[in-house]
């Protein structure tokens, strides 16, 4: 999906070489989740249950 490739390589171009390790911990394991749970996170506006995925979200989200 588009919209998901836009938000996670702009999230890689412009906050991951900056992200703590927990951060980048998060990054991965939030790839990890089938593409109709990135969409509800993403694009639904729907928040995952993990602290540190809803912190991960937040910031994929607001990339600028």
């Amino acid at each position: 999906m588009k919209e998901l490739d836009f938000l996670l390589l702009r999230y890689l171009r412009e906050r991951h070489p900056a992200a703590s390790g927990e951060e980048r911990e998060a990054f991965v394991q939030f790839l990890e989740l089938p593409d109709p749970e990135l969409v509800r996170y993403l694009l639904a506006g729907d928040v995952p249950d993990d602290p540190h995925l809803a912190a991960l979200c937040r910031a994929l989200l607001q990339s600028d």
